[in-house]
């Protein structure tokens, strides 16, 4: 019976020790550092884009963007949109990446970035989306 007791009064302890911890971060509100909100956020699938081969080697540019919304409410409108967006998406790098010969083979990222944002605002009405993040750009070879 005593072995009990103690087996409840640690697992008390154990509970109170933890339970000022867990409230603090959830009082909080804020993500953990270096984490994007999962609401002011529209991540979008990647881009993969082929490009010229250059010397018989198949080349790929890959591009990974979130959208950063103006106002978190407006996040299932801005997803009702991303067909559009990405439709829009692939036809400007087609005409920017894929039959580029000369180099920079990959124009500028702000170049792409402020056109990627200009088709989003397009799309979705200027009142919507804030700025692109651009979460990942590769250019190399392709599988």
């Amino acid at each position: 019976m005593f072995r009990i007791f103690s087996y409840l009064r640690v697992t008390l302890v154990a509970i109170a020790v933890m339970l000022p911890v867990s409230n603090g971060v959830a009082a909080s509100g804020s993500p953990p550092k270096g984490r994007l909100s999962a609401n002011q956020f529209v991540s979008l699938n990647a881009f993969i884009i082929p490009m010229t081969p250059k010397e018989g080697e198949k080349r790929q540019f890959t591009l990974l963007i979130a959208l950063e919304l103006v106002n978190e409410e407006d996040r299932d409108f801005v997803k009702g949109r991303v067909p559009l967006i990405r439709s829009h998406v692939y036809d400007m790098l087609f005409r920017l990446i894929a039959f580029r010969t000369q180099e920079p083979l990959v124009p500028n990222i702000s170049l792409i970035k402020r056109k990627l944002l200009e088709i989003a605002v397009n799309a979705t009405g200027s009142d919507k989306v804030n700025s692109i993040v651009v979460q990942q750009v590769y250019t190399g070879r392709a599988p």
